[in-house]
């Protein structure tokens, strides 16, 4: 047993994919290292659990992300079928269900039949079930979204976050269902979702032309687009679908709006006559903020942590809040990506190489995207964080999150301290 443990720590050190990468894995594509995972699994499978279940996820992640020829794929089931085809069978193996994610990635029946169940079953862990509905998506599974309408259906305050990554999910998809299941559900979504719902529907010229027919049928309202969202609609070169969208918004303005200054004055104003709630702020924040900041250890990290970011006074404040795009920080400067299908995707580069583009989009996902399947990407001009945030909010609300954002420390903790310079009422309450 040394002798083994100790061929198989020096096969670990060997092969050049580390198997401790997550799902942020950033490390280029070459199929030979692929194939040395391959090759370590059929050591590891009996011998070493959690090393033969990194190896699973390394494959399985590289097939799900488009880094290996189909062919290969096929190699990948020939060689691996003997020993997996087994532990797929037995229902209380422990490798059952990591199998099952790899054999749907080859579209496996008995693969795809574990996957699915998982999917469907509410009382299996929710990181699971999102493993699963990942697996199927990338096996183009016809079933799928008939699995994932009664995971949006359930009202459940516990699965917020949950759904939110399920929505996130089906931007792999590219079928019209997809638009028509989001409308369909998006009134009893919570407010947080139906961002995310619009961030999904805005990505798809198809999907866009479905939001847009909601809007004008008032099923959806035409303030729930933000800026970025309406600039994305936009740039898609589908003469219908434009003309669509100016009988809705007109002509949109392109670049930084000049006016935004004008606006940061009448908040200065506003705020230095209502009084702002830093608790409900908080609320606030959740509701609009917190999809890309990250704050006192909550929220998602797209755009920085504004713990100690942006806050260093009032002016500051308020100009980062209401004019985003005036001062756009290194290593913030926002990327769009349009591919092959016609996917328009914005977000910050985590990875830029020859092989791919990783992209940290809204909500904190990663969106991996393999070099052949880029039409187009550039540089944006304008801040990832959209203009018109007093659009999202009523006015006693922007007061609430200007109050929580002024803060020093999160309201609940004794010895939280207003910025000098920003208003504040009432303090002691």
């Amino acid at each position: 047993m040394p002798k083994l443990r100790a061929t198989l720590a020096a096969l670990l050190l060997l092969t050049p994919l580390a198997l401790a990468t997550t799902a942020d894995d950033s490390e280029e594509k070459p199929a030979p290292k692929i194939d040395s995972v391959v090759t370590l699994l059929g050591f590891v499978l009996e011998a070493d659990e959690n090393t033969a279940r990194e190896c699973l996820h390394t494959i399985t992640r590289a097939i799900q992300n488009g880094q290996v020829p189909a062919e290969r794929v096929e190699g990948i089931r020939d060689q691996l079928a003997e020993k997996l085809i087994p532990i797929l069978q037995d229902e209380a193996h422990a490798l059952r269900f990591d199998v099952a994610l790899l054999a749907t990635g080859w579209k496996d029946p008995d693969g795809i039949k574990v996957t699915r169940n998982t999917l469907a079953n509410e009382s299996a862990e929710q990181e699971q079930r999102l493993a699963a509905l990942q697996a199927l998506i990338a096996a183009e599974d016809e079933n799928v979204l008939d699995q994932v309408r009664p995971i949006l259906e359930a009202a459940d305050p516990n699965a917020a976050e949950f759904h939110a990554q399920v929505l996130a999910a089906l931007a792999r998809l590219s079928r019209i269902e997809v638009a028509e299941l989001v409308i369909s559900q998006f009134p009893e979504m919570a407010p947080p979702l139906q961002t995310r719902g619009i961030e999904l529907l805005t990505q798809r010229p198809a999907w866009a032309a479905a939001l847009l027919t909601a809007v004008a049928d008032k099923q959806i309202s035409k303030d729930a687009l933000n800026l970025n969202q309406l600039r994305r609609i936009a740039s898609f070169e589908n003469e219908d679908l434009q003309q669509q969208f100016q009988a809705i918004y007109g002509a949109l303005r392109e670049g930084r709006d000049p006016q935004r200054e004008q606006l940061v004055n009448r908040m200065r104003d506003l705020l230095s006559e209502t009084p702002g709630d830093p608790h409900a702020g908080a609320k606030a924040f959740k509701k609009v903020c917190a999809q890309c900041h990250k704050i006192y250890g909550e929220g998602e990290e797209v755009g920085p942590d504004i713990t100690r970011n942006g806050r260093n006074n009032w002016e500051q404040l308020l100009s980062n809040v209401f004019d985003p795009s005036l001062v756009i920080g290194p290593g913030y400067q926002a990327r769009q990506l349009v591919t092959t299908d016609g996917r328009v995707l914005t977000g910050l580069p985590v990875e830029e190489s020859d092989q791919r583009i990783i992209l940290k989009v809204q909500g904190g996902k990663l969106e991996t995207i393999p070099a052949d399947q880029i039409e187009a990407y550039k540089v944006s001009e304008l801040s990832l964080m959209p203009e018109q945030l007093e659009k999202l909010l009523t006015e006693q609300e922007i007061a609430d999150l200007m109050s929580f954002l002024a803060l020093d420390k999160h309201p609940d903790d004794p010895d939280a301290k207003f910025l000098p310079d920003a208003p504040r009422f009432e303090e002691s309450e």
